[in-house]
């Protein structure tokens, strides 16, 4: 039985999922839109299917090259294989230095997503 601790619990993970699924869908729909992006992972902002880490890849290009062009632009996303090297080989990434990762969390901002969002518009080839 839910006690009412356990029910203010899961109503907070709720609200921490409905934000985050709110930060990512503007990022995802950014994305899916850019010829040449391929968001690899569930393409949905669907909190039951994805969490507010996105990992994608542009044709062309080698991951390693969109961090500092957005450090410069005072927005963080790394580049790599993220422990996860077999798999991004076997997709045939690792020789384009993996892909590039933007991760989100509860205490994200809208605001900073649009910068972030901005800042993508800017570097990614169009």
């Amino acid at each position: 039985p839910a006690t009412p601790e356990r029910a203010r619990l899961a109503r907070a993970f709720d609200a921490i999922a409905r934000h985050e699924s709110a930060l990512v869908a503007p990022l995802l729909a950014f994305l899916h839109d850019r010829r040449g992006v391929r968001v690899l992972g569930e393409p949905s902002a669907d909190p039951a299917r994805r969490v507010p880490t996105v990992a994608f890849t542009v044709e062309g290009h080698r991951a390693s090259e969109f961090p500092p062009r957005l450090d410069a632009r005072q927005v963080a996303v790394r580049y790599g294989h993220f422990y996860a090297q077999r798999a991004i080989d076997a997709l045939g990434l690792l020789e384009h230095d993996g892909v590039v990762r933007v991760s989100m969390a509860h205490y994200n901002t809208p605001a900073e997503v649009t910068r972030l969002i901005e800042g993508l518009d800017a570097v990614l080839p169009s």
